[in-house]
């Protein structure tokens, strides 16, 4: 597995830390959840 850093503001990172469902959630799997729900729209 490769990781990449991107750039975020922390208001993103704030905003992403309320959006996980458990305190264990990495920000890579709240995105990807994210994405999922977008794509189902």
């Amino acid at each position: 597995m490769t990781y990449t850093t991107i750039q975020i503001t922390k208001e993103t990172r704030e905003k992403l830390k309320k959006l996980r469902i458990t305190m264990r959630e990495t920000y890579d799997e709240i995105i990807n959840r994210l994405m999922k729900n977008a794509k189902n729209i």
